[in-house]
């Protein structure tokens, strides 16, 4: 219960300070199917990952999910859930975006992936209501957002955050999947397949992080925002407009300004 307690806190404060317009949430791998969090719903049918945690995100539901509520095959791989079909490793799977096989290919091999085998089940939550802890922490948010994100996570670290997408198959292998592979921040351009059927939006940039950084993270944008707050302020100075187009207390001032500056 404080753990939940704190996870909340610290949703909250996060949340606080980045205003995103859908729930951040965290995600759970589990290495057995007896492990179901409690009040997790599973889709009724099968559906993308993006879908599942569309859901999570917009309306504050907490998901959980196996290979056999995976629709997308590219989802089911990429978390681990089903093994890699020949669709797939061939690139045919991904062919009517490149020029030819040769191309798909070497595109689906970069693809990050979780082993097949490791996991059997997916929990996904909110973390302002989350009751476990999860491996990941996971956000949509604008550029602005995601700035932050990466301003609090290089306070102490330093260097430069580098990112690989292909854009395409951005929230499963390029957010969730890389952040889990790498153990390190991973950020995704939404593909067509989230925008399309998951309400992406054209604004918005995935970010993902180890639940572990957390902490580090959320003090880096503390420590931050004393220079780069969010929303971003801007110099709300005299307007720039010719004095025609001014009221004559405003071109009276500008004259007093302009006398008093030199």
């Amino acid at each position: 219960m404080v753990e939940r307690i704190r996870r909340v806190e610290v949703c909250c404060e996060l949340s606080a300070m980045l205003r995103p317009k859908t729930y951040p949430f965290g995600v759970k791998f589990f290495e057995t199917l007896d492990q179901r969090p409690e009040g997790t719903i599973r889709p009724r049918h099968p559906m993308n990952t993006c879908q599942i945690t569309a859901i999570v995100r917009y309306y504050g539901r907490a998901m959980y999910f196996t290979a056999e509520d995976m629709a997308c095959i590219v989802g089911g791989v990429t978390l681990g859930l089903i093994p890699e079909p020949e669709v797939m490793k061939s690139g045919e799977i991904a062919k009517m975006l490149h020029a030819d096989i040769e191309s798909a290919r070497e595109f689906t091999s970069k693809v990050a992936k979780i082993p097949y085998g490791k996991f059997k089940a997916v929990a996904a939550a909110p973390m302002a209501q989350i009751n476990f802890e999860p491996d990941l922490v996971v956000m949509y948010g604008n550029t602005a957002q995601v700035m932050r994100v990466v301003q609090g996570y290089l306070y102490k670290k330093g260097g430069r955050v580098y990112f690989s997408t292909g854009g395409e198959w951005s929230l499963c292998a390029d957010t969730i999947a890389q952040a889990y592979v790498s153990q390190d921040i991973a950020l995704g351009l939404p593909c067509f397949g989230d925008r399309k059927t998951a309400l992406a939006q054209e604004d918005e940039v995935s970010v993902a992080f180890p639940y572990s950084m957390y902490d580090e993270i959320l003090e880096g944008m503390r420590q931050t925002a004393k220079v780069a707050t969010y929303p971003t302020p801007f110099d709300i100075g005299f307007p720039q407009m010719p004095d025609y187009t001014l009221t004559p207390w405003a071109v009276e001032y500008r004259q007093k300004k302009q006398k008093s500056d030199s």
